[in-house]
């Protein structure tokens, strides 16, 4: 009887509809809705000095027993913030186009995790006043839709 039950629970499976995910912390809210198989993660410093180089950090995780596959990552960098370069992870690749970050991560395998490192500068105009910014995150993948899986974070550029 005890195997029987057993085996009841292992072909219990949860609907993809059920999963979701939200973490939030650092300022960072991460956000997604059912069907979620990843986290997205930002890390940008609060304040920035204009004209200063800093960097942007990215993080996703494939999360449970599914890989998470044909994965891309879109960074939008707000106006007066430019990338500079990019490193990428191992088996991951990132271009810059404008204010826009594309990271492609192929398959992320589950439990594991992949980083992107953005180098950046802001820049403000001589006299102008300090400027609240935000820098957005969205991942697709095989079963993760555009807006599911979406990060942003907040910060100061300063004069």
């Amino acid at each position: 009887m005890v195997s029987r039950l057993s085996r009841i629970a292992l072909l219990l499976v949860l609907p993809l509809s059920m999963l979701a995910l939200v973490a939030c912390g650092n300022d960072n809210d991460v956000t997604g809705s059912g069907g979620a198989l990843a986290s997205l993660n930002l890390d940008v410093p609060e304040t920035v000095h204009s004209g200063t180089a800093f960097n942007i950090g990215v993080s996703t995780t494939a999360l449970g027993v599914t890989n998470v596959r044909n994965g891309v990552v879109t960074v939008t960098l707000p106006a007066g913030v430019t990338a500079t370069s990019v490193d990428a992870e191992a088996g991951t690749s990132a271009t810059t186009s404008g204010s826009t970050v594309s990271w492609t991560l192929n398959t992320l395998d589950s439990n594991t995790s992949s980083t992107l490192t953005i180098h950046a500068m802001g820049t403000l105009p001589a006299g102008a006043p300090n400027q609240s910014l935000e820098v957005q995150a969205s991942m697709v993948a095989d079963g993760i839709s555009n807006g599911e899986l979406v990060a942003n974070e907040n910060f100061t550029l300063m004069q």
